[in-house]
């Protein structure tokens, strides 16, 4: 049996680590959504922070531009949890319910549930989706 010593463990430890500073993930994202703002296009851009064994974790920035009527409506095929740092989210369900997610609440969005979402303004938030085996 070889024994690794702490220095080289630790070594392989940080170099698998990955540390984010959360402020310059969240100034990548909004530049990515301000690009695609000045284009006179909706944004709703990602970038990936971290990951563990397929959950994945991205800061997201959106806004809508222009919201579709009627509504087209969609689902996601695994759960999406998401917390709101800025501005807020907009829900509509296929029944006609909305519920509004604003600054510092999370949810978790059940996968396969038909929505639709609005972002009135520009929206950043903590995204977090498992997947493996998609």
């Amino acid at each position: 049996m070889k024994l690794i010593s702490p220095v080289s463990s630790t070594k392989k430890w940080r170099e698998d680590m990955k540390i984010v500073r959360l402020e310059d993930a969240i100034s990548e994202v909004k530049r990515l959504a301000e690009e695609k703002l000045a284009r006179g296009e909706s944004a709703d851009e990602f970038v990936q922070i971290g990951e563990a064994d397929g959950f994945k974790l991205y800061v997201t920035a959106g806004k809508t531009i222009k919201d579709e009527f009627p509504m087209s409506f969609h689902e996601n095929p695994r759960d999406v949890f998401m917390l709101v740092l800025e501005g807020e989210v907009e829900f509509t369900f296929e029944k006609g319910e909305r519920v509004t997610v604003k600054i510092g609440q999370c949810f978790v969005l059940p996968k396969q549930l038909k929505h639709h979402c609005v972002f009135r303004k520009m929206t950043v938030a903590i995204e977090g989706v498992y997947e493996r085996g998609l």
